[in-house]
Formats: C-alpha cells, structure tokens, sequence
C-alpha cells in the first residue's frame, strides 16, 4: 500500500480522500484473512476499516465478486451507501442498495449488475431462501450492529447461508457492544463464525492521539416535596398489593427492593407451568424445568395447588403491581404529564371493566393522587431533571458556543414534551425536534425512516439545534459535531450506555451529563450499565477463554461466467416460471428445516428423556424415514394442491399494503369519514407513495368500495382487515 503521512492511498480507494490511521491500518491488515469481530467504541471509525477491508477484497479478486453490507435499519443503508460512493474508486452505478420496496426483479437484476451491494437483512434472506440469488459470489459479507446476530434475527440466517455456500468466505461483524458476558459474546462468536476478535478503547496507545475527551458529569436531582408525597401514595398503595402474594408465599417478604421484573416472573412461572403441566412433577425433566422457571424452591405452580390459588386473581394482582410500579418510575424519572397520562389509561381500562385497574382506581390511594395533583396545580410545575436539562443547554450555548446537542431519554412522550418546553424556554434562534422510531404507538404516529433521514440532514446543517430522541438514536447513524450528550435517564444495559455515550467527542472534546432522581431506580441503572461495561471489556482484553472458529476450510472462489450472462429480459420474461420456482424452494428449504429440528430432537437428551417416561412418537409407530416425513410436509404445506376457484375469488379481494395504509389514512385522519384528497396526497406522501403510484393503490381502493372520490374530497366507506 502507497500512502502519505496523511492519506489512504490504494487500489480502489479514492486519492485522498481518507485519513491515515495506524491503528485502522492494523485492524485491516489483521482481517483480511480471517472472519472477524471488530468491536470499536463509536467515532472511532468502523466504517472505514470496513472500506479499507473492501477495498482489500476488490484486490485479492481482480474486481470480481462482490460485496454485502448488511445494516439493521434504512437510515444506516443509506448511510452506508453514501460512505462508499464517497470513498471507493468506482463507477457509482456499481454500488446499490436493495430494499423490499424494489421489485424481486429489479434486485435480481441489481444483484447481478453491482460490485458493491448495501441492504437491510430481510430484504437478502427473503430473496435468497427463495433462490432469486445467491451468495456463492460474495467475496466479503459485512455485519454492521453485529452484536444483533442472535435467536430468529435474519443476520444468523445469512452468515450461515453465506459459510454453507461461499467457498471462501470472509465475514467482517462490526459493533461497539457485543454483549454484557461471556455467554453473550461467545454466542455472538459462534453465529457469526468468528476466527479472530480486535477490541480497542478510547485508552490504547494507538487510538489515543485520534480521539478527544469526552467528560463525564453525573447530575443527581432532588424530587419536589409534593412529587414525594405522590411517590409515597403510590408505595402505599403497592404495599398494598404487595401482601397478596407475601400473604400467600408466592414471594419473598424480605427482599430490599421490588421491579415489575419480579412481577412478570411471576406470570411468566405460571404461564409456562399451566402449558407443560403434568410434566413438571417428573424427576427427568427436573434440570430443564430449572432452567426455564424463575421460581424452583418452591415452584410457583406447587404453591399454586397446595393453596387451591386462584389463576386468574394471580395474573390480575401481577398486572396492577407492574402498574403502579411504572407509575411511580414516571413520577421519579421521568415528569408529571407523564404520570398524569398514564394514569388516565388506567382511569380508560377501569371503565372498560378491566380487573388490574378498576383494582387500583377503586381505591381510596388513587383518589388521594388525583386530588393532590388537581388541589397543587402539579401539572404546571417542571420535574426538576427537567430544569436541570434546559439550565445544561444553555450553559452549553453560552459558556461552550455549542449549539448541537442531543437528549436520549427512554420515552417517546418525554421526547415530544422536551422539544417543546425547549423550544418555548430557550431563545437565541435555537431549534430542537424530536427523533423517534418508525412504529405507531396507540397516541402517535412514529416517523418513517425518509423522515428519520430527512431530520438527520436538517441536524447536520444546522436547521435543528438540538435533537430529543429515544434509543433509535443510540444506534450506527452518523449524526456529526455533538458535543454535548444529556441523558435524561442512565440505562442499564452497557450496549446502549455506550452507544448513547459515543455520539459525542468525534471531533472535539466533548461533554456527557447523566441526570439521576436520587433514590430512584435512575441509581442502581447507572451502576449496573457501568459494571457490565467493564465485565464486557475484561473478556474482550482477555478473550483467550472464548472458543473461537479454527477449522474453516477455504479455497478460492470459481466465478460462474454462465450465470452471468443471463439477460435482464430474460429475468423479466421468465417471472411466472420463477413465481412457481421460488414457491417450491421455499416449501423444500421450509421443509429441510423442520425435518432438520425433527432429527436433531430425535437425538437430543430431551428425547431420550421423553422416551424413558413412556411417551411413543408417531415416527416410532409408522417408520417414517426422512423421504417419506419431506414427502408428507410437502403435501401438508399445500405445494401440490392446485388453488379452488373460491380461492381464486378471494384473493380478487386482496388489497396490497400500500393500498391498505391509503384506507388506514383516511380513516384515521378523516371528519366525519370524510377528507380532502389534497391533504390525503400530503399524508401519503409521508408515506412514500407519491405520484403515479399514488394513484394506483387509491383507484384499487375506491374499486374495492373501501373509499369513495367524490369531487375533491374522499369517503370512508369500510375499514380494511
């Protein structure tokens, strides 16, 4: 490699355009062999080791093959993408990304087409369990927020699709946190086939001249005497609650300290014991049921049976613990509004004949709460974190000039109620918004990911000042120049502690302050996110207890010129085939699955165990084989069976999604089921879809007679299920 003392200079890299760093240098050069972990702090630049990596690969392979790059959510794609448009020297119509919203044909054709390739993981396991691509030509699959690859998640799907199917395959996993313990991170190692592990902190010799302090300030509030007053009610009231299940010994009377953790324990004990029931009592099971229940000594269940306990009372008194316990967290932690808001949920579920809450608003305690915050006015009043958030802006706005400033806290609600009182309290042209997620709550419509982007652009060029957002900040995207980080609430996990943490000190020194109600569970949440933190890094700095991949065989990868000579037309021509192709993959690779679970059962201790208790199995009986098992799964999953005409009718009806969020549209925004197409358009748009294809999805609504156009304004005439 050429390089100034200033610049990456290489083969596929664009001249000057990345700063030298030694120890990214090293980093590459260590992974460009081996599948690989590298866990970096956030701002220390993952993305251009990852870019030095590619580049890397392009060499070793001539320009042949590709690359995959994997991110959690559309925001970080795109980001992505911009990143190698930016760095990488070529043609910019060789590097795409692919999400669900292109249609299976024109990714097929992208797939084909691209050197480099950045999507959203289900979008590539979709089409490749579908044989629409695969990854045999992958020279290099990159996991970014690698520490997701766990359970059901379509990262675990991929890594192994790509090991089973790539001849020399190289993984590159990415994270600032790959989990709290040893079992989390070996997990991780094991899923994604790690042969080697590269962790480095803000303190090694070689990262330290590239990076800026950031000082830590812990800010701890008093609660107001009449917020304490509250508290005090809602405690008494839990005590309350709390002496059904002392009373009959479901929990333990001398703990110091009880969560709504404790509580759905509980139900979860009773949930799993009311499903496996008999089979708790049998010795061979005694092991396994331990490691699934939360209760042994005695088993909630015992408890249950020996008191001739009523289920349903347990359920209902665990549902108006866990209540009051969140009302009492949104007093302390988080504002009065807040409380004030959720207990009025409650006041709505007591008159929909809801046990867990009529419980509650029945007694004389919840009366007391409503009369003291209606007899104080506390809903005028400010939670003093609240106070102590806007004195810290604008300490940062006089005394450090800064006016780009981020405030995580853990409620959507809480996010809307400090970009307001912000906007309203604090001049000198400051503007701050709210950055949430993409789901709708049952009280707020969640922002699209165009939305998301869109905000993140304004931040970066100053039309917004300053940023309220809940977790979905917390996580890969690239928001520059913070330098200032609050966090209105510390969390206790490390994974977000430190990815809230590291968005601030990437370009110079930096600021984070961590508001705590004293008392409060805000405390112990501090601590324990710090004590996971070192736990995580002393495994990390000393990983020789963790079992990493040593037998991957490799050999160089036989490009298959055949397959790609296949023409765009042909690809398009041949969709009905395909359709029926891909439909009987799915079934066959479905299929593989299940019958690979049945042997692995088949051999397991569990059905061993199964066996020794008495139970026969249907394949014992029948002498079913795997040809016989895939033959009737087939036949079982329909693959065979041709589709009645009632079917045929049925799916005439079928409203396809963007259609269906046209009726969700206008029912929800609609007066008196009726709404002004201009301002339909307008929502829609929000949505993504605009123009033509506006047009498209509406008429096939207003022919399914789910609306009606009349003049300039749109009818609801049915709500789509």
């Amino acid at each position: 490699m050429e390089k100034s003392t200033e610049f990456y200079n290489d083969d596929f890299l664009k001249e000057n355009e990345i700063f030298y760093r030694q120890y990214q240098d090293n980093i590459a050069r260590k992974c460009k062999k081996q599948n690989s972990l590298i866990v970096l702090p956030t701002g220390l630049g993952k993305t251009i080791v990852a870019i030095l990596l590619i580049a890397k690969r392009l060499q070793k392979y001539n320009n042949k093959g590709k690359i995959l790059i994997l991110a959690p959510t559309r925001p970080l794609v795109s980001q992505h993408l911009a990143s190698c448009k930016k760095y990488l020297s070529l043609d910019s119509e060789l590097i795409n990304s692919l999400t669900g919203r292109i249609t299976p044909e024109k990714r097929i054709i992208l797939f084909k087409q691209s050197k480099i390739l950045i999507s959203t993981p289900q979008v590539i396991k979709n089409d490749t369990m579908r044989g629409r691509y695969n990854l045999d030509s992958v020279i290099m699959l990159i996991f970014d927020e690698a520490h997701r690859t766990r359970g059901n998640y379509a990262y675990t799907f991929l890594s192994r699709e790509y090991m089973e199917n790539c001849s020399d395959p190289l993984i590159l996993g990415l994270t600032a946190s790959p989990g709290k313990d040893y079992e989390n991170i070996q997990l991780l190692c094991d899923n994604l086939y790690i042969e080697n592990i590269i962790f480095k902190t803000y303190e090694d010799k070689d990262v330290k001249k590239y990076v800026y302090d950031i000082d830590l300030f812990l800010e701890p509030v008093e609660l107001p005497i009449k917020f304490l007053e509250l508290a005090q009610v809602i405690e008494t009231l839990f005590n309350k609650f709390l002496g059904f299940f002392i009373e009959r010994e479901l929990i333990s009377p001398y703990k110091r300290y009880y969560s709504k953790m404790d509580f759905l324990r509980i139900a979860q004990d009773l949930n799993f014991s009311l499903r496996y029931g008999d089979l708790l009592n049998n010795n061979n099971f005694s092991e396994e049921i331990s490691n699934e229940l939360n209760f042994t000594d005695p088993k909630i269940i015992d408890i249950v049976r020996d008191k001739s306990l009523n289920i349903h009372s347990i359920f209902s008194y665990c549902s108006s613990c866990i209540s009051l316990l969140h009302a009492k967290d949104l007093l302390e932690t988080q504002d009065i509004k807040l409380f004030d808001s959720f207990i009025e949920r409650i006041q709505w579920k007591a008159e929909k004949d809801n046990m867990s809450a009529k419980r509650i608003v029945m007694s004389e305690h919840f009366k007391l709460i409503k009369s003291i915050i209606d007899k104080e006015n506390l809903l005028e009043k400010y939670h003093p974190k609240i106070i102590r958030t806007l004195n810290k802006i604008k300490e940062e706005i006089t005394e450090f000039k800064n006016k780009k400033i981020l405030v995580f806290t853990q409620y959507r609600e809480m996010a809307e109620l400090l970009k307001t009182i912000i906007n309203n309290d604090i001049e000198d042209n400051i503007v701050a918004e709210k950055f949430i997620g993409q789901s709708t709550t049952h009280n707020e419509r969640g922002f699209t990911q165009n939305e998301q982007i869109q905000i993140i652009n304004d931040f970066r060029e100053g039309k917004i000042n300053i940023l309220t957002a809940t977790s979905v900040a917390e996580e890969g995207l690239d928001i520059p120049n913070v330098d200032a980080i609050i966090f209105y609430e510390p969390v206790a996990s490390e994974i977000r502690y430190i990815q809230r943490r590291g968005r601030t000190g990437r370009h110079s020194p930096g600021r984070c302050y961590i508001l705590m109600t004293n008392s409060t569970k805000d405390i112990p949440y501090y601590k324990v996110a710090c004590k996971k933190e070192e736990h995580m890094n002393q495994i990390l700095l000393e990983p020789e207890d963790l079992e990493l991949n040593t037998d991957i065989n490799r050999s160089e990868i036989k490009f298959n010129k055949k397959k790609e000579c296949i023409s765009e037309l042909e690809i398009i021509k041949n969709y009905r085939n395909r359709k029926k192709h891909e439909k009987k993959l799915l079934a066959q690779r479905s299929t593989e699955e299940i019958i690979e679970q049945l042997d692995s059962f088949s051999k397991s201790k569990k059905c061993k165990k199964f066996k020794e208790t008495g139970v026969t199995f249907y394949s014992d009986i029948m002498n079913i084989n795997k040809e016989k098992l895939k033959r009737k799964i087939t036949h079982m999953k329909g693959t065979n069976k041709k589709v009645n005409n009632e079917e045929k009718q049925e799916r005439k009806h079928y409203l396809n999604r963007n259609a269906q969020t046209i009726v969700q549209l206008v029912e929800t925004y609609s007066k008196d089921n009726k709404i002004h197409l201009d301002k339909l358009k307008e929502l829609a748009e929000q949505e993504e879809i605009t123009d033509k294809k506006f047009w498209i999805h509406f008429n096939n609504a207003c022919y399914r007679k789910y609306l009606k156009k009349k003049g300039n304004y749109v009818l609801f005439l049915k709500e789509y299920r």
